[in-house]
């Protein structure tokens, strides 16, 4: 089975307020749409989001600006050209 998608900022203001209203966990959960596992670890701060998936960036954010001011100068340059600049 798959993760589902984060909790959204309103959801966890939603969260909060039913908290300090006396709400139960299972109370809340019924409420917004999601599971009780997700209000309690909203609840517990465990909650820090997802890692990253998927292959590291080989380049930089300025690499790619400095990448593409070189093929919009010549578009049709081979990539063994842009390799060498």
């Amino acid at each position: 089975m798959g993760k589902t998608a984060d909790l959204t900022a309103v959801q966890k203001a939603i969260i909060d307020t039913l908290k300090q209203e006396g709400k139960t966990q299972k109370e809340i959960s019924e409420r917004i749409g999601c599971s009780q596992s997700a209000v309690s670890r909203h609840l517990s701060g465990k909650s820090v989001g997802r890692k990253k998936c998927g292959r590291k960036r080989c380049t930089t954010r300025r690499g790619d600006r400095t990448l593409r001011k070189i093929v919009e100068k010549d578009r049709f340059q081979t990539l063994g050209d842009l390799r060498k600049q």
